[in-house]
């Protein structure tokens, strides 16, 4: 009997020890997953989540942009730091393209818009990215980082650019990831 009782609190003890180890790695798993891109309402400037973020990992918190269209003058945050004065308005176009057809230069998942937007053309490019197309723009895409106050406003303007899309041209339907440039193709 005292056998078994000692065994069971031995068993129970290895249980306990080996539960502790799940309970901690679950809570690691957590938190990193809290630490993943993007939160909804974060305060970190563009340029600052850019440099935590490899190529390819980042991503709206605003998913259903047309619901948040809809709850929010997203339009506003578009005009603030003058993505009009070159896009028109409401995007419609001015004398560079229209942000409402679904024509993409450089691709357009939330990683590729948000570092363009951010960084403009230019960094775009020095870091890798290459252009699918050049359409008639003569002027190149200037970085917004410095007129934008945070990550999350940056995300309300691509949720708004979603909004204003044709059926067919955002994610999930077609998407069109960022290209790299290769080696020959860098200047």
């Amino acid at each position: 009997m005292k056998a078994r009782m000692v065994i069971a609190l031995l068993a129970v003890s290895l249980a306990g020890i080996g539960g502790t180890a799940l309970l901690s790695q679950a809570a690691e798993e957590t938190t990193t997953k809290e630490e993943a891109c993007c939160p909804a309402g974060d305060r970190t400037l563009p340029a600052e989540l850019i440099k935590k973020f490899p190529p390819g990992e980042l991503h709206s918190p605003y998913q259903d942009y047309a619901k948040l269209a809809k709850e929010e003058e997203l339009v506003k945050q578009f005009r603030l730091p003058g993505c009009n004065e070159c896009h028109g308005g409401g995007g419609g176009g001015g004398f560079c393209p229209a942000l409402s057809q679904g024509v993409w230069f450089w691709g357009n998942t939330d990683d590729v818009l948000f570092r363009l937007i951010a960084l403009g053309s230019a960094e775009l490019e020095k870091q890798g990215f290459a252009r699918y197309q050049f359409g008639t723009v003569a002027a190149p895409m200037p970085p917004m980082a410095v007129s934008i106050k945070s990550s999350d406003q940056l995300w309300k303007i691509i949720a708004f650019i979603r909004s204003i899309n044709p059926p067919g041209t955002n994610p999930p339907e077609k998407v069109i990831p960022g290209k790299m440039a290769s080696p020959t193709e860098k200047k």
